[in-house]
């Protein structure tokens, strides 16, 4: 974990790729995708079947830990909302059932058409963007705004050393006023950050990584 303070709140980058505010009981997040490899395995691409159970059980420790009151997903809670299937809504019912915390989100890019499947669910849905304590929440960035929380890029970090470089998922601070999310899937990539770009803050196995700038 990584404390930092943005648009005059402070808050902990967690391992788990959630932004937890202690003062507030308020975890933040973006780019769940649920039924992302669902979706690729429709187009005959052998996704496993895990790598949304391990995200789902990722949200669910994260809730346990922090003893969250309110979660915000920054968008694309969903990945393809038509291609959903019954016994996918059943599951993931049961599993936010589970949670006892007041679920809000700001639809992102890929949750078109959406809405009702989100209820469904007991989220309440919010317009992009909201003021919260104010800072903008939104899915997508806005360079232009005062203080912005925003998903959409999932970034990611890349060290060069001589030869070898490795590129790890981070929390990106740009310009002091956008902080970016990093993709809470795990199944994701993204564009990668040199450490002049960005305040990065590495997410390397169980720890979240000081600042590279």
């Amino acid at each position: 974990m990584q404390h930092l303070e943005f648009g005059h709140s402070k808050f902990i980058a967690r391992a788990d790729r959630t932004l937890w505010h202690k003062k507030s009981d308020t975890l933040f997040l973006s780019d769940l995708h649920l039924g992302k490899g669902a979706h690729f395995r429709q187009a005959g691409i052998p996704i496993p079947d895990a790598s949304e159970l391990s995200d789902l059980d990722r949200l669910i420790q994260a809730i346990k830990d922090t003893q969250a009151k309110t979660v915000w997903v920054l968008g694309d809670l969903f990945h393809q909302p038509q291609s959903i299937s019954s016994a996918q809504m059943d599951r993931w019912q049961h599993v936010l059932d589970t949670l006892h915390v007041e679920l809000n989100v700001i639809l992102g890019n890929h949750d078109r058409q959406s809405e009702s499947v989100a209820c469904a669910l007991g989220f309440l849905i919010y317009p992009e963007p909201t003021l919260w304590r104010g800072i903008e929440l939104a899915h997508h960035p806005d360079d232009d705004s005062a203080y912005r929380i925003a998903g959409h890029i999932h970034p990611q970090v890349e060290f060069k050393a001589a030869s070898d470089r490795l590129s790890y998922p981070c929390f990106a601070i740009k310009h002091r006023r956008l902080l970016l999310l990093p993709a809470f899937t795990a199944f994701s990539g993204g564009p990668r950050f040199q450490p002049k770009d960005a305040h990065c803050y590495a997410i390397v196995n169980d720890d979240v990584l000081p600042p590279t700038n």
